[in-house]
Parts: C-alpha cells; sequence; structure tokens
C-alpha cells in the first residue's frame, strides 16, 4: 500500500486543490441546524435537540454516527 505522503507527492496541482476541496467539506464543523436536524432524525425531541445543538456547536461536531438517544 502507498504510504500517504507518496500519494500527496504523486498528484498534480489541480488534484491536490480538489483533495483539499473534497477534504473542506467534509471535515467543516456542522452548524447548529444540522446538527439538530441529525439529532432530531436519530429520534430526539425538538426540545431536546434544539437545547443539545446548541451544547454541541462548540465542540465544532464534523459526523454524528449512531444511536444518540439516551
Amino acid at each position: 500500500m502507498t504510504d500517504l505522503r507518496t500519494l500527496i507527492e504523486s498528484y498534480t496541482p489541480e488534484q491536490r486543490a480538489t483533495a483539499l476541496q473534497v477534504l473542506d467539506m467534509v471535515s467543516r464543523p456542522l452548524n447548529v441546524r444540522e446538527i439538530e436536524a441529525l439529532l432530531r432524525h436519530g429520534g430526539v425531541s425538538r426540545a431536546r435537540a434544539v437545547k443539545l445543538a446548541g451544547t454541541l456547536k462548540h465542540l465544532h461536531v464534523i459526523s454524528i454516527i449512531g444511536d444518540v438517544r439516551g
């Protein structure tokens, strides 16, 4: 398997720019509305989702996976 550094060094400038764009898109923190929607989708009540989303926004969450009910 090629190590990451070798792979990146083999990219053209255009490929590197595209890779950075993709990385930025998938690693940006979710906004409050996105967090709230994901919690609601997971079965959390609206009132609780609003409170949780307001708290979680300070953690710079990039993904919510699994059962968020508790």
